[in-house]
């Protein structure tokens, strides 16, 4: 399990926390893999430092930690999704959920601007019918507009009954 999660957090990053190094980001990126270690395997602290080249007083100084590493968006990300999701088949990695997401977005501003210039469309049909009609209706007297509304009202619903 241990290789496991050092995969996912080295993958995620692009970085390789069984490296010496001693910035933040590999500090950071170690102690993600401190928590999920301790929380996912029955490993001594000893062990656990063992995969990534560090003690068990590293482990245990990092862990004290955690709280400021998982600050970070990336790293809280990752922490999360692999402690949710500990099985490679259920686990998305963050950069794959990024463009999946980018993709949706990229559908459904295409999808709005089809809708758009569907609407727009719609609208001047709408327009010439309504003129149409107006031009049918003026000139009419109150009753002479009332019949008609009831005549046409009962073609409609003879209409709707045939179909």
């Amino acid at each position: 399990m241990t290789k496991e999660i050092i995969d996912y957090i080295n993958t995620e990053l692009g970085i390789d926390i069984t490296k010496r190094k001693r910035t933040n980001e590999y500090v950071f990126a170690r102690t993600i893999y401190y928590k999920l270690a301790r929380e996912l395997t029955n490993l001594s602290l000893e062990e656990i430092g063992s995969h990534v080249n560090k003690d068990h007083c590293s482990v245990l100084h990092n862990l004290k930690n955690f709280k400021e590493a998982a600050k970070r968006p990336d790293l809280n990300k990752i922490y999360y999704t692999f402690k949710e999701n500990p099985v490679l088949e259920d686990r998305a990695s963050y950069s794959e959920v990024v463009k999946i997401n980018n993709n949706l977005s990229s559908e459904i501003r295409t999808l709005r601007a089809k809708y758009n210039d569907l609407l727009a469309e719609r609208k001047g049909e709408t327009e010439i019918e309504a003129s149409r009609m107006e031009d049918l209706l003026r000139g009419l007297n109150e009753d002479q507009l009332d019949l008609i509304y009831t005549r046409l009202d009962a073609m409609v619903k003879m209409v709707r009954s045939i179909n």
